[in-house]
């Protein structure tokens, strides 16, 4: 059973990733239309519905842990403190997509799978000194990743909030550690991105009144919707439900590396869909010095984790 449930795990993480990695693209395209919590905001929203539609059609299915009302308070504190991060997370992702690279922005962002395990030093858990030593290759990978033509290392302000981004994005993933045990996913995940939904629109004067976008009208909304449904239904509707039923299934450090694939996809996807985004053999290096670093990095914690599963 134990060995099933960790399958099912890995299927829903690996899709997860698929879907965040292909969403930078729609991210960054819908940058030039609308502000980054005008499309949060709208994206939360169609998720957050389309999420509570699909729980009360589902509540008997075997998929996902029933509710009952002795979890209310947690799947209410769950959804707002995972909500909040999120919110935080996703935005400055968001404003950062306004000129970085999809593709560059998915290996950054990719980077919290070398800060999940250093997190853990102050919750007790000391990593190894293979971990260290692959945080630091990441940062080797990470400069290359960041070295343009004629200029050497660059690193822009839009980056260094997607960077940011990545701590707060191990902050979530530990906070759905946390919170979601015994309670279900669909309405944890319903109440966080309603949460990110309401803080966002209470953001948007910001895209107006600090990066000079207007507010959206009937025609600028007819050339996001794609973008906005993409976003709202696949990546925060599907993908986050599907990472927070995911973690129930396997430690947090072993969901982390599958939830990292996300940086392939983004790149390969940024590629395909815009051939101008297309990296330097530099910064492809650079790539591929993070990617290792991901994976080699989570062999120990991934064994001492399962080791103690089975204890």
């Amino acid at each position: 059973m134990k060995q099933k449930n960790y399958f099912v795990g890995t299927v829903m993480l690996l899709i997860a990733a698929f879907i965040w990695g292909t969403t930078f693209v729609a991210q960054s395209s819908a940058m030039s239309d609308v502000g980054p919590f005008t499309f949060t905001a709208f994206r939360s929203v169609v998720g957050g519905a389309a999420l509570a539609v699909f729980y009360f059609l589902s509540q008997r299915k075997t998929c996902f842990v029933p509710f009952k009302k002795e979890n209310i308070k947690n799947t209410l504190q769950g959804g707002i403190v995972c909500g909040v991060v999120l919110f935080i997370s996703t935005n400055l992702q968001q404003i950062g997509l306004v000129n970085a690279s999809p593709g560059k922005a998915g290996f950054i962002t990719s980077l919290y799978i070398i800060i999940v395990p250093l997190i853990s030093i102050f919750l007790g858990k000391r990593p190894g000194i293979i971990v260290i030593a692959c945080a630091g290759i990441s940062l080797v990978g990470f400069y290359l990743l960041n070295m343009t033509d004629g200029q050497g290392f660059g690193l822009s302000i839009w980056e260094i909030l997607i960077l940011i981004c990545a701590f707060t994005f191990s902050l979530h993933i530990i906070s759905v550690d946390k919170f979601s045990a015994n309670i279900n996913a669909v309405l944890l995940s319903c109440i966080q991105f309603w949460t990110v939904g309401i803080l966002s629109s209470v953001f948007i004067f910001m895209d107006v009144v600090f990066l000079g976008y207007s507010l959206p009208g009937i025609e600028v909304m007819e050339n996001v919707w794609f973008s906005v449904l993409y976003a709202g239904l696949f990546s925060s509707g599907i993908a986050y439900t599907l990472q927070i039923a995911g973690q129930k299934r396997m430690p947090a450090f072993a969901a982390s590396l599958l939830m990292s694939l996300e940086s392939v996809f983004a790149a390969v996807s940024a590629w395909v869909f815009s051939p101008e985004n297309a990296m330097s053999s530099v910064q492809v290096c650079g790539c591929v010095l993070i990617f290792g670093a991901i994976c080699i990095s989570q062999i120990p914690v991934k064994n001492r984790e399962q080791k103690n599963c089975h204890s």
